[in-house]
């Protein structure tokens, strides 16, 4: 019998993970770009971010993709910590629907709809069809899979030896809720161990307050997941997934002394204890939403002061997720936070310094500005490298062109510190000579500068916001850089031939400076030809 109720266990365990699996996955690739849409309009109210949190999350049916996107938009400065958080109470939220779902006992229909989802999953050509029919399929497993568990565990009543270890372990709650814990960090599926609560609770082997116990620790184990994904990640991501944490814990530890009125409310929702149970993972976490909603600012600023901003971050690959790789979606989303930080390096604290006159420059410029394009450099292989890993059979038209597009900025952007690092030797050279450009010939340098710059942020704007009619704007300009930059060296050979000594000992510095802005604006324009699709 026990090898019986072992193989059932199991096998409903794998069918349920597997179902949750195709779900989560299904529903994300059919719409994980109106997702982000979504979340990037409503998360400006707290309140507002935790409906938003609680509907995607209900929608996508994992709070784990709800704490990827949150993370990418707190990395690219779209939300602060605190109004992420907001949506992670939501989320949590969210997440309990699937335990209200098995509670209706749907598991007589689940067969029907492994059927109805399969024919999209098999025979659908649009690739949302045969998404949604995936996401289809993976329900009917998980009511299946419910099911088989529960034939499984009905025997066990008859085992004197588990009934024993159970009545144990319901005296213990603190013991039943970090097993339940640990049980979830492994399967990394809360609704899992709460389903198998409900499923305990139904066949009578568990009480209802031992079972909310396993509730509280699948709502606490539930955080491995965002622990596990933030490791490689950056500070931002391990901020979100320290204040997940820290939520879940401190709702545990402050439910579990009042596991009697827990109950006591748990019983008040429903005569059946399957649903007493579902409707405590519910009540749990709508109390622990109501507690912290307030709080989340100041939670967001103990984060960062738990885990303040390090130096030896920035040659590190912030926001490439490999666990969204197999979502093209969110993988592309990746990719272009991080061309947008090598844009910020280049418009924060590149070009501030390779334009300073002499006296204003800082100690060291050039290995300043050489550390800055090593960075570049290394960012610019890493989105090679993570774009090239894209399932190109998962990809559609789009999405192809839109990889190819990211690329080429990625080239561009990295050349862009190429140059820079050019000027900056050109700089040196001027440094080393002790003598300075002519008034005239600094201020036509610095206009020109001026322009490129500008394009550049232009440029980088319409990326950013796949804005077509800015990105015209910056190639529309080019044709008066280069008329710029005639006139720039027709002024400056006119003051050669009136024997400017300034002009003439920094002649060929100033030429080759001309040259890179030029060079520079050049690739403002490939990334602006990008944008429009002009590859």
């Amino acid at each position: 019998m026990i090898f019986t109720v072992a193989t059932g266990l199991a096998g409903g365990l794998a069918l349920f993970l597997f179902g949750m699996h195709l779900i989560s996955t299904g529903l994300q690739r059919a719409a994980a770009q109106q997702v982000q849409q979504f979340l990037g309009k409503v998360t400006q109210n707290r309140f507002y971010g935790m409906l938003a949190g609680l509907v995607v999350t209900i929608f996508l049916q994992t709070s784990a993709v709800t704490t990827v996107l949150l993370v990418g938009f707190v990395s690219a400065g779209l939300m602060s910590l605190g109004q992420a958080l907001g949506v992670i109470l939501g989320a949590a939220i969210g997440s309990t629907l699937t335990a209200q779902l098995i509670a209706l006992r749907l598991s007589d229909y689940a067969l029907w709809a492994v059927v109805v989802g399969l024919i999209p999953y098999l025979f659908a050509r649009r690739l949302r069809w045969h998404h949604l029919g995936q996401a289809i399929l993976g329900f009917g497993l998980i009511f299946y899979g419910a099911a088989l568990m529960g034939t499984a565990i009905a025997p066990l009543n008859a085992l004197p030896g588990f009934v024993a270890i159970l009545e144990s372990l319901a005296h213990h709650p603190g013991v039943m809720l970090l097993a339940a814990t640990l049980f979830t960090g492994i399967v990394q599926a809360s609704a899992a161990t709460v389903v198998l609560a409900m499923t305990l609770a139904a066949q009578g082997v568990l009480a209802l307050e031992p079972a909310l116990a396993m509730v509280l620790g699948a709502n606490l184990g539930t955080t491995a997941t965002a622990f596990i994904s933030s490791i490689a990640l950056s500070r931002e991501a391990k901020r979100v997934a320290m204040a997940h944490f820290f939520f879940k814990l401190a709702g545990a530890l402050a439910f579990l002394p009042f596991l009697g009125l827990y109950s006591y409310f748990a019983r008040l929702t429903s005569p059946d204890i399957s649903h007493q149970v579902a409707n405590g993972h519910t009540l749990f976490n709508m109390i622990n939403m109501a507690v912290f909603l307030p709080f989340t600012p100041l939670v967001g600023r103990l984060m960062t002061r738990i885990l303040p901003d390090a130096p030896e971050e920035e040659k590190v690959a912030k926001y490439l997720d490999d666990s969204v790789l197999d979502i093209p979606e969110l993988a592309l989303t990746r990719a272009t936070q991080e061309l947008l930080r090598m844009a910020g390096i280049i418009k924060g604290e590149m070009f501030p310094r390779v334009m300073q006159p002499l006296a204003e420059r800082e100690v060291e410029l050039l290995e300043k500005i050489c550390g800055l394009d090593n960075i570049l450099d290394y960012l610019y292989r890493a989105i090679a490298r993570y774009l090239a890993r894209l399932n190109q059979g998962n990809l559609t038209d789009d999405q192809l062109l839109a990889q190819t597009r990211l690329l080429y900025i990625a080239n561009d952007l990295e050349h862009i510190g190429d140059v820079t690092v050019e000027m900056a030797h050109q700089w040196r050279k001027i440094e080393a000579s002790g003598v300075e450009f002519s008034p005239a010939g600094q201020k036509e340098l610095q206009e020109m500068f001026n322009k490129v710059r500008d394009n550049f942020a232009t440029a980088i704007q319409a990326f950013a916001a796949g804005d077509e009619a800015l990105a015209g704007q910056v190639i529309r300009s080019h044709p008066e850089i280069l008329r710029l930059e005639k006139d720039l060296r027709y002024s400056h050979f006119q003051r050669l031939q009136q024997e400017n000594r300034l002009s003439l000992e920094t002649t060929s510095v100033h030429m080759d400076l001309i040259n890179q802005l030029l060079r520079l604006n050049i690739h403002n324009v490939s990334i602006a030809q990008a944008v429009m699709g002009i590859i």
